[in-house]
């Protein structure tokens, strides 16, 4: 067996099934195999909460450090180890004079954070004695100064490849700058981690022991039991991968489509490294076109209309500057010759409304942030190609009386997106859902 490099989820630690199974899948190999751990998701939140509450309340640290010993203790049933203490120590000391000082900078806070994967991973340590830890800072895997969303530039492959075979658990998500300082890729961005490492080591295939939110055709909140969908592109699971009920990094695929490198997501129920879903360059055109119905409420909608609005050069130049200044995410741009509409997350649009105020655009008559509402994406290669898919989708929504604010299609052959009101979101979910499956 080859070395192996294995994305295995933080919800997944607690979970002695996911946990055992992963073991004996591993066992008996003669093999290096790299498992790049993502936060525990409750631990993650603590500190992100930590982080936003420091300014307003003094920090409690005898109150935090039993709530972060908590993680250990009720996932391992002991007392947290020489190790975890003292990371839980260095986060509460970090905090504390972020307090003092009363600001942070983005750098500071990708160095708070990162804490979640460290302490996740000596918890998974401690429930894996024959696995041994390894820190982004001893493999020097360098990023760029991105802070929270950085790329991952290079690693030390000759330190790697020193190694004598056994189970190395790495921290993902993080990485270190020129100047050592942690810089994150994003949320959970483990995934990304792994596939770089994938990439840079040599091995053939990135494997995810399992997802939080598997690939299914839609979101199982709203339709019961959906199918777990089989074969993917990359394109098609980055697509998926910004829709929340989905839990896939989409800047996992980076390292690996141009090397050809395919994703499998295997289940933890069984020992077998049973394969769920494959992602890979083959372009899969399925019976129905659409592979999955997606859908997310967490967005807002910024709009500049005016009758010159097509014509003044520079506007979506100056706008998306702006916004990428302030750190602010565009999801998607849908224009028109008199209307152009930035996707963004729900939180961000009344920022991004101030700061596009300040531009003072003489061609636009009319700024404004629409509120709750929703985006519908329909996903799958072949749409261009296909007649009927388009009509199919209206007609869905149309014949059961749900009104389209802004709808988006043409610009990629395998997505095509509604805005609806927000309180229509799951009805158009079912009715898309039933008109394809």
């Amino acid at each position: 067996m080859s070395d192996t490099v294995i994305r295995f989820g933080g919800s997944h630690i607690g979970n002695q099934i996911a946990l055992q199974n992963l073991k004996a899948y591993l066992n008996g190999s003669k093999s290096r195999n790299y498992v790049v751990v993502s936060a525990i998701p409750g631990l993650l939140s603590l500190i992100e909460s930590s982080l936003g509450e420091v300014f307003q309340n003094e920090l409690n640290e005898e109150e935090l450090l039993s709530e972060i010993n908590g993680f250990y203790i009720v996932t391992t049933d002991e007392h947290p180890s020489q190790a975890y203490s003292k990371l839980a120590g260095q986060l509460v000391g970090l905090l504390k004079g972020i307090g003092l000082i009363g600001d942070y900078s983005r750098a500071l806070k990708d160095q708070v954070l990162s804490f979640a994967e460290k302490l996740s991973v000596e918890i998974l340590a401690s429930l894996w004695n024959e696995a041994k830890v390894i820190f982004p800072e001893d493999i020097t895997l360098q990023v760029s100064s991105d802070f929270g969303n950085a790329t991952f530039l290079s690693v030390d492959k000759a330190t790697l490849n020193d190694f004598e075979p056994g189970v190395y658990l790495i921290p993902g998500t993080y990485g270190l700058t020129e100047n050592n300082k942690p810089a994150r890729s994003g949320k959970t961005a483990a995934d990304y981690t792994a596939a770089f490492l994938t990439k840079e080591i040599g091995i053939n295939t990135l494997k995810l022991w399992g997802l939080d939110n598997d690939f299914q055709r839609a979101d199982p909140a709203i339709i019961e039991n959906p199918e777990i969908i089989q074969r993917l592109t990359y394109s098609e699971a980055s697509e998926l991968a910004y829709f929340e009920h989905y839990s896939f990094h989409p800047r996992t695929v980076e390292p690996l489509e141009h090397a050809h490198i395919p994703i499998e997501v295997l289940s933890t129920d069984t020992a077998d490294g049973e394969v769920e879903t494959v992602i890979n360059t083959e372009t899969y055109i399925e019976e129905q076109i659409v592979k999955s119905v997606a859908c997310t409420d967490d967005i807002s909608l910024l709009k500049l209309d005016g009758p010159g609005v097509g014509l003044k050069p520079g506007i979506l130049a100056k706008v998306t500057t702006q916004l990428n200044d302030a750190g602010l995410n565009i999801k998607s741009v849908i224009t028109s010759q008199t209307s152009i509409n930035f996707i963004l997350s729900k939180e961000n649009g009344a920022k991004a409304l101030k700061l596009v105020h300040k531009l003072g655009f003489s061609a636009v008559t009319d700024i404004k942030v629409v509120h709750d509402v929703a985006l519908i994406g329909i996903v799958g290669h072949g749409m261009q190609q296909a007649y009927g898919v388009s009509a199919k989708i209206f007609a869905a929504v149309a014949n059961n009386k749900i009104n389209v604010i802004l709808s988006g299609s043409g610009a990629s052959d395998l997505v095509s997106y509604l805005v609806v009101q927000e309180a229509y979101k799951e009805k158009s979910v079912r009715e898309i859902y039933n008109a394809f499956f």
